[in-house]
């Protein structure tokens, strides 16, 4: 049986507008596995964002409660939910930011070196694995400029992984790149999602993206209205 990494369990989220709430998620249930790349769609202005953003601990919901691999996160202290999030999830956003200055090895590093150690060894050898897994070892000294928008979106996602993740959550990582790199993308996100302790949610409004998934969520009008699971061959 697959793992449970993340449980959302009625969540609700509201934002006010001249002290009008608007209810933009709403009664969500939801469980997430290992070894899964599930994809979350739905036009614009469904909740798709909202609903990654409370998944990865950056924004509380209204209601509900948050569990990670069984337990209870929803009421934590600060400093605790940023531990947390920073131990079990990896972020890939939209648009790559890697850093102009440093070389790409160094962009996969920086959050660990700006912490005031020294980058140990073994965390540099990791990068450089990472890197040739995702084909863009010749890339590791030079600097971001060099590379194609879905090259740099592949660095991005190789610093997501660079601590371990147990969730990678990726908010519309293809949008801004043609067929080809969307597919090379793609093509790494469900490598990554192949490992038994580590799943992928996608958030998309693109349909060309679901046949990637192992499984696509909808949202409308900040409910879920749709929950496929592609059936896996005995």
């Amino acid at each position: 049986m697959a793992k449970s990494i993340l449980t959302l369990k009625g969540i609700s989220r509201d934002f006010y507008d001249a002290k009008v709430r608007q209810r933009v998620l709403k009664n969500i249930d939801l469980e997430f596995y290992a070894g899964e790349l599930a994809i979350v769609a739905g036009p614009s202005g469904s909740g798709k964002t909202t609903l990654l953003s409370i998944m990865g601990l950056i924004l509380k919901p209204s209601e509900g409660r948050i569990y990670i691999k069984g337990e209870d996160v929803s009421d934590l202290a600060e400093d605790r939910e940023a531990t947390l999030r920073r131990r079990n999830f990896g972020f890939v956003f939209q648009t790559p930011t890697e850093i102009p200055a440093l070389t790409i090895l160094e962009n996969i590093l920086v959050a660990n070196a700006v912490q005031g150690t020294r980058v140990p060894p073994a965390l540099r050898d990791k990068a450089q694995s990472l890197l040739a897994s995702f084909g863009l070892s010749e890339y590791a000294h030079v600097k971001p400029k060099v590379l194609s928008t879905g090259e740099k979106q592949r660095v991005a996602i190789a610093r997501a992984l660079i601590n371990d993740p147990v969730l990678l959550l990726c908010d519309e990582p293809t949008s801004a790149l043609d067929a080809e790199n969307s597919a090379l993308v793609l093509d790494t996100l469900k490598g990554v999602s192949r490992d038994d302790d580590r799943g992928v949610v996608l958030v998309t409004h693109d349909p060309r993206v679901y046949p990637y998934g192992d499984r696509v969520i909808t949202l409308e009008h900040g409910a879920v209205v749709h929950d496929w699971r592609r059936e896996v061959a005995a």
